[in-house]
């Protein structure tokens, strides 16, 4: 196994981290309500479990974003972490990317990984309604964890 780890922290009402675990070195994405970073992430790890060979997860933070890119899928995948400082204006968009991590790890593990941190929050906030409260109304992934979970026997 490759020592891949995942957590997801809400930090504030409507603002969150994912932290990336990876051998001992972590790298925190910081992200906001004004997108879906979290269904992002576990569509990601659906797309890759069905056979794709990339995906890409976008988690926003007004004005910009970090995107995670997975390419190259098969037992192991490569993953970059960019940050990008502005993600809403059309003619900045994907400009002065700043390469936070990269590197490959297992797709399983990594598949693995998003579903344990999602099923955590489900846990940890007891109901989908609960954790949009705490995400300024942003709703839980459940329907995206539901077909994650129907994917891994």
């Amino acid at each position: 196994m490759d020592e891949l780890s995942l957590e997801w922290n809400i930090e504030n009402v409507g603002s969150a981290s994912l932290v990336w675990n990876f051998r001992g070195e972590a790298v925190k994405v910081r992200t906001t309500y004004v997108g879906d970073g979290l269904g992002s992430l576990v569509q990601a790890a659906i797309d890759l479990r069905r056979g794709s060979s990339s995906a890409i997860a976008f988690l926003p933070a007004e004005p910009g974003g970090n995107c995670i890119f997975f390419a190259g899928a098969a037992e192991g995948v490569y993953v970059q972490i960019v940050s990008f400082c502005d993600m809403e204006s059309e003619h900045k968009r994907w400009s002065g990317g700043v390469l936070r991590w990269q590197g490959s790890v297992d797709t399983a593990n990594l598949i693995l990984q998003v579903r344990m941190l999602t099923e955590a929050l489900l846990e940890r906030y007891d109901t989908a309604e609960l954790y949009a409260g705490a995400w300024q109304g942003a709703s839980f992934p459940l329907e995206k964890l539901e077909i994650l979970r129907d994917d891994n026997p």
